[in-house]
């Protein structure tokens, strides 16, 4: 599992996503007249215990003419990008971790580095975004999540039969999100993470079984209200700015003659904000698949 696929879910695990309680699974029709485009909440990293996926998505693949996902999926594996992201997310100006943490959290950080074992001389390099996303992934690791997600999973299908995909928004973009996730609030960012580290296992087991079911009050409530409370200037940038900006690309979409899987990370789809609630509002007919 590439290191920016370990990146999405840790934001997938900050910020969730929804859909009603009764729902099948995290898949919906969007109508426009007769055009029609499926909209796939996704998670990006799965177990292979968690396949196959619900049938609804591979229906909805066969059905498509192209998919469309958050980001170029073949760019983010590339050799290039994952240098790029290192380099964006360690210091290169002379500090290091410990100038930029209070000695709370620096102290609980070290506890946490002895406890499984990582050199604290290699978290020092890196920025507290990155560290979070360590801590995530050790985690992962620890519990088997390190398997394709719905994303890479269906990119895949879409290269080996020859479908057309094409993208919301450019890599460089989702690293500029990362990088600036809990600036300002580095001392909360890594205390939170650690936290969290010890509830992974529990948190994993009710996101999975909410994104298959497509509870969207359970998920609301595990996650989009923390994060809007804990980290009200990333759940900004990351979900209502974003999907600002996708809602535009979405109503293009639709206007053409093509049927188009789009697939993103399933906080993306719900609550007020939430992609779902604003083409409704805007008078597409959606429907629960």
């Amino acid at each position: 599992m590439t290191l920016y696929r370990r990146s999405l879910f840790l934001l997938f695990c900050l910020a969730l996503f929804a859909s009603p309680a009764l729902a099948e699974t995290s898949l919906w029709q969007i109508r426009d007249g007769d055009r029609v485009m499926y909209l796939g909440g996704t998670v990006h990293v799965l177990a292979a215990a968690d396949y196959p996926l619900p049938e609804e998505f591979d229906q909805a693949y066969e059905q498509a003419d192209r998919l469309v996902f958050e980001t170029d999926m073949q760019a983010i594996n590339s050799p290039a990008f994952q240098l790029q992201m290192m380099q964006r997310l360690t210091y290169n100006d002379g500090r290091t971790l410990k100038d930029e943490l209070g000695s709370k959290a620096y102290d609980a950080l070290q506890a946490y580095s002895r406890k499984r074992s990582l050199p604290m001389a290699m978290l020092e390099q890196f920025r507290p975004a990155m560290v979070s996303l360590v801590i995530v992934m050790t985690e992962l690791e620890r519990l088997g999540i390190n398997g394709a997600g719905v994303d890479e999973h269906f990119h895949r299908r879409a290269q080996a039969d020859g479908k057309p995909v094409s993208q919301l928004e450019t890599p460089q973009a989702q690293l500029e999100f990362i990088a600036g996730m809990g600036r300002g609030q580095e001392d909360a960012l890594i205390l939170n993470s650690l936290r969290d580290a010890e509830q992974v296992a529990d948190m994993m087991a009710k996101i999975k079984a909410a994104w298959r079911s497509g509870n969207r009050a359970q998920l609301v409530e595990l996650g989009l209200e923390p994060m809007r409370h804990d980290y009200p200037a990333l759940y900004q940038d990351l979900l209502v700015k974003r999907n600002q900006a996708w809602l535009v690309k979405l109503e293009r979409i639709l206007k053409d003659a093509d049927t188009e899987l789009v697939l993103v990370g399933a906080l993306h789809l719900v609550g007020r904000e939430g992609l779902l609630e604003q083409l409704r509002a805007r008078g597409y007919k959606v429907i629960r698949q």
